[in-house]
Order: structure tokens, then sequence, then C-alpha cells
């Protein structure tokens, strides 16, 4: 059995990937703030051991799990919606106790390293973005993702350690963020209510949270090429295209208010991710169509209000 050690346990991820690294053989130390009050989202299991840690006491995670770990998956990362996205301090932070933490581990034995990575890290671009272009981040948030990366891979390299980043672009399901375009529209849409929105003119990829956690279970699983990989369907359209698929699966008279958002001061940016590394070192294939995904969603918003 597989010791894997994750941070971030309880976040959108976190929850979701614990669920499907119990279908396999390994045992999970889950990482969560002291009282949090999630921890209720975790799957009940004998395989799966609490670890309390703030952030800041990331460099005693070897003190906290009690034998060495052959993989560490790491998620927590504060300030990513928002303005705290440009916030130059608490990314900083973040990176401190990020390295902090994979000394820790390092300090376990951990033979790999995944760290939860974003498109936020390329910049903005209106092409595809495969794992060749050229960083250019235009938040702090995304310059100091690209830092850990940098840095945490240099320090694993050094001592043979496997290190992968997927890079996520445009995750969503069910229990995401209430202020995601997908939630917070489908709500509106399933009350027929007018849906305020950008011009959607960029091109744009979603992909489904269950189809991502398994291409992170198979990147932890297998021996496959370090560095990182972009996570997406492969499927880029117009954002406007998905907007109306959505309204049409929600049978909603809602009014579609194209424009009446404005794109944000660093500008539009396209979703359209080159996933061929992933596919090509791990097999991996999306399984969730877009209409399957949204359709999950609405079949939970509803029970929701009931």
């Amino acid at each position: 059995m597989k010791t894997v050690v994750i941070t971030g346990a309880t976040s959108f991820i976190g929850v979701k990937l614990i669920q499907e690294l119990l279908t396999g053989d390994f045992e999970i130390y889950a990482v969560v703030r002291p009282n949090s009050k999630k921890v209720g989202l975790l799957p009940a299991s004998e395989k799966i051991y609490l670890v309390e840690a703030d952030m800041e006491n990331y460099s005693s995670l070897d003190q906290f799990v009690p034998k060495p770990c052959n993989a560490f998956v790491h998620l927590a990362w504060n300030g990513t919606r928002g303005t705290n996205r440009m916030d130059a301090t608490m990314q900083e932070h973040n990176y401190q106790c990020s390295m902090k933490a994979l000394d820790a581990v390092l300090r376990l034995g951990c033979s790999t390293v995944i760290s939860a990575g974003s498109q936020a890290e390329y910049g903005a671009y209106n092409c595809p973005i495969s794992e060749e272009t050229p960083c250019i981040p235009n938040t702090e948030y995304g310059k100091w993702k690209l830092k850990f990366y940098e840095d945490a891979f240099s320090l694993c390299n050094k001592n043979g350690i496997h290190f992968k980043e997927p890079r996520f672009f445009s995750l969503y399901g069910p229990d995401d963020f209430e202020g995601t375009m997908i939630i917070s529209i489908l709500r509106k849409m399933l009350k027929n209510e007018d849906c305020q929105l950008t011009a959607c003119k960029q091109m744009w990829n979603y992909i489904y949270i269950t189809d991502a956690v398994q291409g992170v279970k198979k990147i932890i699983e297998l021996d496959c090429a370090d560095g990182a990989y972009n996570f997406g369907s492969g499927i880029a359209k117009p954002l406007k295209e998905y907007v109306e698929e959505m309204a049409r699966i929600a049978n909603s008279q809602s009014h579609l208010l194209y424009g009446s958002v404005p794109y944000p001061t660093t500008g539009m940016v396209s979703i359209e991710p080159v996933i061929g590394k992933l596919v090509k070192e791990t097999k991996w294939h999306p399984r969730v169509t877009f209409e399957q995904g949204v359709s999950c969603i609405i079949e939970v918003l509803r029970c929701g209000e009931e």
C-alpha cells in the first residue's frame, strides 16, 4: 500500500482526489486546518488519517506523519480568486509555506511530489497553450505559483525526486465555489433570471472534476515524465457556446446579457490548453462531456433547493 500526504485535503480538488485514490491501494494522510468545518466532506475510511496543521506549520509535516511517504500532493494555496490573486504578500507567503512543506516531505523520504498548478502561470494568451509555451504570468498568483514550480522542480531534481505539476484549466463540477461562472450562472438560469456576462468571445475549455482527479491519480501512479502537465478536456470553443449550451440543458428562459460585465484590467484571456503530453504519457482521456457535467451540477443544485 502506498502512503500519500495531501495538503488542501478538504478543497474542491482534494475531496474528489481522495475519493479517487481510495479506489486504489493508497493510505492517505489528509492535512487539514485545525478545527476545520469541512472535515465532514471527506469520505469515511480507515485508510484516511487526519493531520491538523496550518500552512505556517507545514515545516513540521514530517513530525505529524509517522512513516515514509511515497507521494506528496500539495493542493493548499490561499488567495486563488478575486483581488487576492494580486496580493503579493499573500502569494509570497503561500510560496514560503509550500517550500517548507517540500523540505519536510523530503525528510520523509518522499519519492514523488505533485503540486497543483494553474493556467495563471502562463499569463494572458489568446492561442493554444502547450507546456512549451513561455510563462509570462500577469498576476501575483501566477508569478508565485510559477516560482514554486521552478524552485520545487530544481530541488526535487537535485534530490532524485520526481516532480510533476498538473496545470488546471477551468475545472468545474458539483460543490465547486459558488462564485464560479458555471455555478452562479446556472443558479440564475434555473430561476429564469437575467444573466450578466462578459462578451464571452474568448476561447474556453472546461474539464470536469472527476476527469481531472483521475488524471492526477495516473501521474501519481505511473513512471511518467516529470514537469508540467496541462489538464483540460481538449475541446476549446468560444465561451458563448458553453453559456448557450448551459441555457439549453437547464431549459432556461433567462436573458443572456452579453457584454454587461467588462473584462478584467488584465485583459481578455482565452483558455485553450494543448493536452498531448498528458494523453501520451498516461493514456488518460476525459470521459465526461460538458452536457453530462452540467446536468450533474443542475441535479445537485435542484436537490439543494428542495
